[in-house]
């Protein structure tokens, strides 16, 4: 009975999320737009798919929120832009291989190659596959670690199965688009980026947080300062990409999850993990790479990942809320669950209004 009555809260919350991320891409949307929006809107739900498989459906339900309210995914997702097929590709192609792995299906590695494929047609996301080399060897670590020799073997054999069944189906999908190339060489070289510095990099790292992208069709303006705007200030700076309550709990997801990353407690580094902090590290380096560093729309590939790390945070700092309310004498566990939850849905919904009141006021 208990497992049913959650199994209605998980579909009743996801479809709330799916209504809100709705009405975030198509209020008030001109109708030459509903691609894009469209592409937005399966992207939440894809998110939500993706963490529920690498974790658990709440932290999913967290992610999917804060990208279904986002003011950066919101804005792509109602621009003609083909930018915003980036994070609808590795949400996809990413949840497909987590199944491929899980279930050593090809099937599964088949599809997936059918959305990395489709990736290559936009400009940041050729960067993608370094993302899938490190997922495979640190899976192929783990069989040889967690397995017998027998079983090793064997799912050694599906691995590298799967992986040359994703590797080819992306070759084929994305074939028109090299031979294409081959021939306007000139062309792919005018779209490469060639601007790495020091600078670029740590502007694009700060984006989260600090001085977000100075092109005021992809950000808004605002005071960079803590609490900048209680004060009413009329600075002209670029707002963080990320609103600050959800920048400083995408640093704490960050930071506690790259500690835990690194402990190996199973003797080698956990897959998930080294797949969220790949997918974080990689999809920077067209940002790395830029001359309007940092640059929204050649980093919005990293967007699914930095609502990844933030639910993570987020779900960290309740927690040690509802422990330190258990404690107390007064307070059953069952109480402290149930208020802890409900300040986090406050929370959450205000964050929403907030990025709401960004790009609508």
């Amino acid at each position: 009975m208990g497992m049913l009555k959650t199994k209605k809260q998980e579909l009743a919350i996801f479809l709330i999320i799916v209504g809100v991320a709705a009405f975030f891409r198509l209020y008030q949307l001109d109708t030459l737009r509903i691609s894009s929006a469209t592409v937005g809107i399966l992207t939440v739900i894809g998110l939500y798919f993706l963490v529920k498989e690498l974790f658990e459906w709440r932290l999913a339900a967290i992610a999917s929120f804060l990208t279904a309210t986002s003011f950066w995914h919101v804005n792509f997702s109602r621009m003609e832009s083909a930018a915003i097929i980036i994070p609808f590709t590795l949400v996809y192609s990413f949840y497909l291989l987590g199944k491929g792995l899980k279930k050593a299906s090809l099937p599964y590695f088949f599809v997936a190659g059918i959305f990395g494929g489709l990736g290559f047609y936009t400009n940041s996301l050729c960067v993608a596959p370094i993302i899938t080399i490190f997922l495979f060897l640190n899976y192929w670590w783990y069989l040889k670690k967690d397995f017998s020799h027998d079983k090793y073997e064997y799912a050694k054999t599906k691995l590298l199965q799967g992986f040359v069944v994703f590797a080819f189906t992306i070759f084929i999908v994305a074939l028109p688009l090299g031979i294409y190339f081959w021939q306007h060489q000139e062309e792919l070289l005018a779209r490469i980026p060639n601007s790495l510095t020091i600078n670029n990099v740590v502007k694009t790292l700060g984006m989260f947080n600090f001085t977000g992208d100075w092109n005021p069709a992809h950000n808004t303006t605002g005071s960079t300062e803590f609490l900048g705007w209680l004060k009413h200030s009329q600075e002209t700076t670029p707002s963080p990409m990320l609103p600050w309550p959800i920048g400083v709990f995408f640093a704490v997801g960050f930071i506690n999850e790259f500690i835990h990353w690194l402990k190996r407690k199973h003797g080698h580094f956990s897959t998930a993990h080294t797949l969220l902090f790949a997918w974080f590290f990689v999809t920077l380096i067209p940002g790395f790479l830029s001359a309007t560093a940092p640059d929204a729309l050649l980093t919005i590939g990293a967007l699914p990942v930095v609502m990844i790390f933030t639910a993570r945070g987020i779900w960290w700092f309740f927690n040690k809320l509802s422990s330190w309310y258990g404690m107390r004498d007064t307070h059953s566990k069952h109480e402290a669950h149930a208020i802890t939850a409900l300040v986090m849905i406050i929370f959450l919904f205000s964050v929403g209004f907030m990025e709401y009141w960004r790009y609508f006021k």
